[in-house]
């Protein structure tokens, strides 16, 4: 009898495989189809496309930027011109998670993400006390954008604690006094946000009185610029 029972024993442990295996199978084939390709962005474009730009920027651009800085200097210490901006990419990821959070505590939609070039000013630290660690240096800002009419606005968090609100900007991140929706109350005495987020937190200026909220900005900026370090290839 007992001899018996072992080819059913063996037959009841593969049987549990195949069925383990085969809903394995069914999972991996469910999810594979759950997960839509992700198709490449029309804005793609070919590395040699890439490079030719980059030459173009190295031939016509570059050049410009070396003397000019050369001259003010006069001449004292080479001028490292940048050519690019880096950010790691959890950074990015938090950044885009931060923003639409922010914008859904207000209400709004992002309707774009803007680029903008910048340039760091000569000297060791901004006015509130922030080191600059490339004077002089090209860099870019990241900002979003939400529409309103016919065209898109830069803005920032403001409002109160209990009902926060965006507030317009101009293209050059001046105050837009008509808003309509996100009232700069008081331009005057600065109670937007500064526009560049500290290294640890988003920007909140301390308050004018008790309830009022001057707000967080959502633009960033402090990435790593290069070069230097300078490489070989």
């Amino acid at each position: 009898m007992i001899k018996e029972k072992k080819p059913i024993f063996r037959l009841v442990v593969l049987s549990l495989f195949v069925f383990s295996f085969n809903s394995c199978a069914e999972k991996m084939e469910k999810e594979k189809k759950e997960t839509p390709k992700v198709l490449a962005p029309t804005q793609i474009v070919q590395i040699d496309q890439a490079k030719k730009m980059y030459d173009n920027y190295s031939d016509r651009r570059l050049p410009l930027i070396q003397h000019y800085e050369d001259s003010i200097d006069g001449g004292k210490e080479k001028f490292d011109v940048a050519r690019y901006v880096s950010y790691d990419y959890e950074t990015i990821k938090q950044y885009l998670a931060f923003i639409e959070q922010e914008a859904k505590k207000a209400n709004v939609e992002i309707s774009g993400l803007r680029f903008y070039f910048s340039n760091y000013p000569k000297g060791a630290k901004f006015e509130n006390g922030d080191s600059i660690v490339h004077p002089r240096q090209n860099s870019v800002m990241l900002s979003p954008t939400l529409k309103r009419g016919d065209r898109d606005y830069l803005f920032y968090i403001g409002g109160t604690e209990a009902k926060q609100e965006p507030v317009l900007l101009s293209d050059s991140f001046g105050s837009v006094k008509e808003q309509g929706m996100g009232v700069n109350r008081n331009s005057d005495n600065k109670s937007y946000a500064s526009f560049i987020p500290s290294s640890t937190n988003a920007t909140t200026n301390t308050t004018l009185n008790a309830s009022f909220y001057t707000g967080t900005s959502l633009t960033m900026n402090r990435g790593s610029g290069a070069p230097p370090p300078y490489h070989e290839n």
